[in-house]
């Protein structure tokens, strides 16, 4: 067996600032309940029947009582966790992190339990490479980089809470080369597909399965990076290269809304403007002002039911601008109760998106002007909420966890909630026997 890798490695549980060490507990927490949230989404479920079909297992599913092979398990998590489209999004390098780490981390400890600290270490590196490789990779045509680089990010992930080293980590990721980039079409998206879902999930499967076989003493490909035909080709960074430098932890955002990214600013100036004016009954037109570029082409669309409602709804702008005039708000909640609302759809014309504002290259702020019938004339601006300076508090996120438990009719949310903030206050000094423990107990079925 391999030498495990030293917790000091740059990028690593030991290497962040205590403000790291928070962010990425309340990654974790976050996941898990957006998690609990997905066992309540019925495309989701289908996912999780088809995989229970084929691949029967030891690894329980979290909320569920479903058991899987590690590599299903590792899918049916990151699909619950990206079911409603409302887990984080690095801003700069467009990417969902916790739909590829944390299935990744738990599935390997539950293969082969390791200590809480060493998932931690797992779940850094995760998200520091998937981050800064989708960065350095940048947009590439018709690819989501959640999927196209999550088997690499996966590996990486699973091999650190396996205790691998440098080089054995390498050739985890290596053996997900011809993973990467190729299969994660955005046409998932333009269709509306629910593919969309199950992409991280797919990746997060393939790179578990290339960090055990890694583990086993199989070799990838040396030149996975910078050789020829590597993710970066010529380029001369290493694997600790990429591991090092500030921690791209910053830089990732906890959505507040269920929604496509791009859609977050818009939202909440909405928001600000809604406070204000929230009548629908007067609105004469409401003007969306996003950047230009092909980004955000996707969510200015005008309203279009194309047979996914949940999945047309996230990538519609106008109807989440229709459904905040309409219902009083837009959330998880509104994903629930109000697909298919005649009155929202017919909201949603008086909704014009114009992509007028400078292009950018990382997601950006955005403007919405209310007009009325009696000659009102509004206006409000926000940056992109949830990063940065809006990055949510504890006691915000244990909102959201608290809304996703209570869609997930998990009984008493608030005790439940609790349980999973004390596995990560516990995670960090647990023995292998008590992570594997804490989190089976604290994530059972609802």
């Amino acid at each position: 067996m391999s030498t495990p890798v030293p917790t000091s490695t740059p990028g690593r549980w030991a290497g962040l600032t205590p403000e790291h060490h928070d962010q990425l507990l309340h990654l974790l927490v976050d996941a898990l309940g957006l998690a609990a949230a997905g066992a309540a989404n019925d495309d989701a479920r289908r996912v999780l029947d088809g995989l229970a079909a084929v691949s029967p297992g030891a690894v329980a599913v979290p909320w569920t009582d479903l058991r899987l092979g590690a590599p299903q398990a590792a899918t049916a998590l990151s699909t619950l966790i990206h079911a409603w489209d409302f887990d984080d999004t690095h801003d700069e390098a467009v990417v969902h992190t916790a739909a590829v780490v944390v299935p990744a981390a738990l599935a390997a400890l539950a293969t082969a339990p390791a200590p809480g600290e060493r998932v931690l270490d797992g779940l850094a590196t995760g998200v520091q490479l998937l981050s800064r490789l989708a960065r350095l990779t940048g947009p590439r045509h018709g690819v989501i980089r959640t999927a196209g680089l999550g088997a690499l990010a996966a590996a990486a992930t699973a091999a650190t809470v396996w205790g691998l080293d440098e080089a054995a980590t390498g050739d985890a990721i290596g053996l997900c080369l011809g993973a990467a980039l190729a299969p994660s079409t955005r046409q998932a998206v333009v269709d509306g597909s629910v593919a969309k879902r199950l992409q991280p999930g797919l990746a997060a499967a393939h790179g578990l399965t290339a960090a055990s076989l890694a583990r086993a003493g199989v070799a990838g490909p040396a030149g996975w990076l910078g050789g020829t035909f590597g993710v970066l080709p010529g380029s001369d960074l290493t694997l600790s290269g990429l591991l090092g430098g500030p921690a791209e932890l910053d830089a990732v955002a906890l959505k507040p809304y269920p929604a496509c990214r791009y859609t977050h600013a818009a939202l909440a100036a909405a928001e600000q403007l809604h406070a204000r004016r929230p009548g629908m009954d007067t609105v004469r037109r409401i003007i969306a002002h996003l950047p230009a570029g092909s980004a955000y082409e996707l969510v200015a669309r005008p309203w279009q039911d194309r047979g996914a409602p949940l999945v047309d709804v996230q990538f519609s702008l106008p109807w989440q601008l229709a459904a905040l005039w309409v219902t009083g708000r837009y959330d998880l909640g509104t994903l629930r109760r109000d697909l298919g609302r005649a009155d929202v759809a017919a909201a949603a014309a008086l909704v014009e998106v114009r992509q007028d504002l400078p292009e950018s290259a990382v997601m950006s702020g955005a403007r919405v002007e209310l007009e009325t019938t009696d000659g009102v004339h509004d206006v409000a601006e926000a940056a992109m909420p949830g990063a940065g300076a809006a990055r949510p508090d504890r006691d915000a996120v244990d909102r959201k966890l608290l809304g996703c438990l209570e869609v997930a009719a998990v009984p008493d949310a608030r005790a439940a909630a609790d349980r999973l903030w004390q596995l990560a206050a516990d995670l960090p000094g647990l023995d292998a026997a008590g992570a594997a423990a804490a989190v089976t107990d604290r994530t059972g079925p609802a």
